[in-house]
């Protein structure tokens, strides 16, 4: 049995490597890029969902999932999703707005 040569597939470039660069995506905190929609990402955004806002606060998905058992922290149930408003997150982190 002798072993077949590799194929070597070639790749085209996406989005993010034409012309030989590649985009960094932004922190979780910077709010200086835009969305498609010309807002603020993530900072402009209406409501986010458990995933983001713990990367958006620095806590856990497991305590804010307690926390919105609790009655803690407010969300929006849509479908089986829940989603987390900025005014949600801003109540719960007692931040002025």
């Amino acid at each position: 049995m002798t072993a077949r040569p590799r194929r070597q597939h070639e790749r085209k470039p996406g989005p993010a490597t034409l012309s030989g660069r590649t985009t960094d995506p932004a922190s979780p905190g910077d709010t200086t890029t835009t969305d498609r929609a010309g807002q603020d990402s993530p900072g402009g955004r209406l409501a986010y969902s458990v995933d983001e806002a713990a990367r958006l606060t620095g806590l856990s998905r497991d305590l804010l999932y307690d926390e919105m058992r609790r009655g803690n922290l407010a969300y929006v149930k849509v479908g089986r999703r829940r989603l987390i408003t900025r005014q949600h997150l801003n109540q719960f982190l007692g931040i002025a707005s």
